[in-house]
């Protein structure tokens, strides 16, 4: 994995704590669309919900604060999504040497604004 050294998009988000992230924990439903898949629908609900949504609105990153790679990680895995770690150096807000921000790569939209048993 390389790591960039300029500056990082500026619509990336960083994430203090979980009331950073859109409140959404209720099950919602999902379509997703990759090149060269079938479409196919989820279900998500709680932090992984939460982490989905601020992804739609665009990257986002944090220090540690709150977890994200906990919750982007089954996503990926569980759910097959597209999300993306790009790597930076030098953090001038917390003098990390290096941190990542998540992109979200995959199609997704919200199916409907219904609530969905989890």
């Amino acid at each position: 994995m390389s790591i960039k050294n300029h500056t990082p998009p500026k619509n990336a988000k960083r994430i203090y704590r979980w009331a950073d992230l859109p409140n959404t924990i209720e099950a919602a439903s999902y379509l997703v669309e990759e090149p060269g898949l079938e479409p196919r629908a989820i279900t998500v609900a709680k932090h992984k919900r939460q982490v989905l949504e601020g992804l739609l609105n665009g990257p986002m990153f944090t220090a540690s604060y709150c977890r994200l790679s906990d919750q982007v990680l089954p996503l990926r895995r569980d759910e097959g999504l597209t999300i993306r770690c790009d790597m930076y150096a030098n953090d001038p807000e917390i003098g990390r040497e290096r941190y990542g921000i998540y992109v979200l790569e995959s199609v997704v939209t919200r199916l409907h604004d219904e609530r969905v048993a989890a």
